[in-house]
């Protein structure tokens, strides 16, 4: 038989298991309500029970053994339907009761219970008393009754702000040693868990690995396909790279992409090189994320105790700076810790400190390499390339400072200078002869992302009244090939401007023709990559000549950079390249240089 249906069953029974009582384990708080009720009211049997779905469950009782009961055709049950004080003089006279195991198993005669009820009315048990002889309770009883199921409730209160407050300090505690995001320990944790590592090898005269890992590639996804797709990846490489360790391997997440991996008990690096190894191809698998396919590198930098660093924080340093080392070298790199590092993080900590106040001094110059039509040997047009000249003499590689400006935030008003200064220049020269050379700027993945670029463009042709055909931004496969609405958006946006957008670095990113037919773009770059190896064999012109083929094909004119024989040049002329650039043709020189050499007479 099931137990009587009723509209706020659902409700009483939540109100029932929020306070987790079901199944736990006696307490001495309830077990002294019932010794009291029995020895007041000298009754054989009391019993503080909580009615469920099914059944009846004694949380207490005192004169009996039995500890649950069925919900039908017991009094407690009964007690719980009605929601006051129920009592039964006789039992034995009450066939509806028969099989209500007090009666059936204990000999009880007569029953008086009163509901457990909840601040917001549910009424979620009883608080009852059995005699084996027929007995009937006074006002004054069930008055008492009634106040004792007040304090029964009163303790679960008190149990429930208990374990509500438990509950909340161990999210607390997590929080405090975890990542929010990924669920990963985070530095606090890990930091407990490196010395812990540290005290234990100290003893055992065994090692720890240290290893830093940054993601290369990640703040693209997050800049071009935003932050709720760039937090997914971050979760998907920490699943990913969790389930590549040892049980006392410790994975951490420093924040934004940086993880670090605490390695104990390491008595070769061997085992340390082959987990970097594993960890790193891991992650160059492609993570399907919000309908995207991504494709992620990674940098790693790894030191050991004893020999880099006899404490947490040595350790650390010394990996992350074999990170950077790493880093330096190309993406899927991973590096051990060297004492010639130091000396190279020094040297970049200076230049990274000086490069803020190269720009604000205005140390920084542009030069600018001729691009040659190869059919007819004329200036086309130029490149402006960004030098830092030093004092001494020497000159600090765009390869050094590009970087570490990105790194710092200066790279997007660092490029709104560069495409001031180049246009102003051009403009200049426009001013003294009728040119229609077309001024080519790098323009950076930071750049191209930020939100105000298209009104930048605007701002540089109004100040320096340089026709927009004669502008051309060049940007890198990888940033275009994105396919991200604001890409195509912004692309198009420049083609209706009249600015001419050049795809950069052709042949790095493995583009198709798929997608290069949705934008909107006037030159494609062979990377340098395709014109070192020429002429080279069959294969090699074969791929050289398949991309310029596809540049012809859209319509587009096709570049080869970084010429520095007569014999590439020759090849790409036979394969009908459009134009050329590189060292053969004409080194970087500055813009006072540039007027000198090729400006018409």
């Amino acid at each position: 038989m099931k137990p009587p249906e009723h509209p706020h069953e659902p409700d009483r029974l939540a109100a029932l298991y929020r306070y987790h009582v079901l199944d736990s384990l006696p307490e001495p708080a309830f077990d002294r309500i019932t010794r009291l009720v029995q020895r007041f009211l000298k009754v054989q049997i009391v019993i503080i029970n909580f009615v469920a779905a099914q059944r009846t469950w004694l949380k207490s009782s005192a004169g009996t053994n039995i500890h649950e009961m069925d919900r039908e055709n017991v009094c407690c049950g009964e007690t719980v339907e009605r929601g006051v004080a129920f009592t039964v003089e006789d039992l034995h006279a009450s066939p509806r009761f028969q099989n209500d195991p007090m009666v059936k198993f204990e000999g009880a005669r007569s029953y008086a219970g009163v509901p457990l009820t909840t601040p917001d009315g549910f009424h979620i048990g009883s608080l009852a008393v059995y005699s084996r002889r027929p007995q009937s309770l006074t006002a004054d009883d069930l008055k008492l009754l009634e106040d004792l199921a007040a304090i029964v409730m009163d303790e679960l209160e008190l149990r429930l702000i208990t374990l509500d407050w438990q509950a909340a300090h161990e999210r607390s505690e997590h929080l405090a040693h975890h990542d929010a995001l990924t669920g990963l320990p985070n530095r606090l944790r890990f930091l407990d868990r490196a010395e812990q590592a540290l005290q234990f090898a100290r003893r055992h005269k065994t090692g720890v690995g240290v290893m830093v890992l940054d993601l290369d590639g990640f703040k693209l996804v997050n800049d071009s396909l935003g932050h709720d797709t760039g937090d997914e990846l971050l979760k998907a490489v920490a699943h990913r790279l969790s389930d590549l360790l040892r049980t006392d391997d410790l994975i951490a997440r420093f924040g934004g992409d940086e993880f670090v991996l605490l390695i104990p008990g390491v008595y070769k690096s061997l085992h340390v090189s082959q987990l970097a190894h594993d960890l790193q191809q891991a992650l160059s698998q492609p993570f399907s994320v919000h309908g995207h396919m991504l494709n992620l590198g990674s940098s790693a930098g790894i030191s050991l105790y004893p020999t880099d660093g006899q404490d947490t924080k040595a350790l650390l340093r010394a990996a992350d700076t074999a990170m950077y080392h790493a880093k330096a070298l190309g993406k899927g790199q991973y590096q051990f810790y060297q004492e010639c590092m130091t000396q190279a993080a020094r040297e970049k900590l200076s230049l990274r400190n000086r490069l803020g106040q190269a720009i604000e001094q205005g140390e920084l110059q542009l030069y600018y390499q001729p691009q040659i039509d190869l059919r007819t040997g004329q200036v086309v047009g130029m490149e402006a390339l960004l030098r830092w000249p030093q004092r001494d003499g020497r000159w600090i590689s765009p390869a050094q400072f590009i970087p570490l400006a990105e790194e710092q935030g200066l790279i997007v008003p660092l490029g709104e200078w560069v495409l001031h200064e180049a246009c102003t220049q051009l403009a200049q020269w426009r001013a003294q002869h009728p040119l229609t050379w077309q001024m080519s700027v790098n323009v950076s993945a930071q750049q191209w992302l930020d939100s105000g670029f298209l009104q930048v463009i605007q701002q540089v042709l109004r100040d320096t009244a340089l026709p927009p055909a004669q502008l051309v931004l060049e940007v890198t496969e990888s940033v275009l090939l994105k396919q991200s609405a604001e890409t195509l958006k912004l692309a198009r946006a420049l083609t209706a401007l009249g600015v001419q957008v050049a795809l950069d670095d052709y042949g790095t990113g493995f583009s198709n023709l798929s997608q290069l037919q949705h934008l909107d773009i006037s030159q494609l770059k062979l990377d340098r990559s395709f014109v070192t190896p020429l002429p080279g064999g069959h294969k090699v012109l074969a791929m050289v000549r398949s991309a310029i083929t596809l540049g012809h094909g859209l319509n587009v004119f096709t570049v080869g950079e970084g010429i520095e024989t007569q014999a590439q040049l020759e090849a790409l002329k036979s394969l009908d390249c459009d134009i050329g650039q590189g060292f053969l043709l004409g080194r970087p020189v500055s813009g006072q240089e540039f007027g000198v050499r090729y400006l018409p007479a």
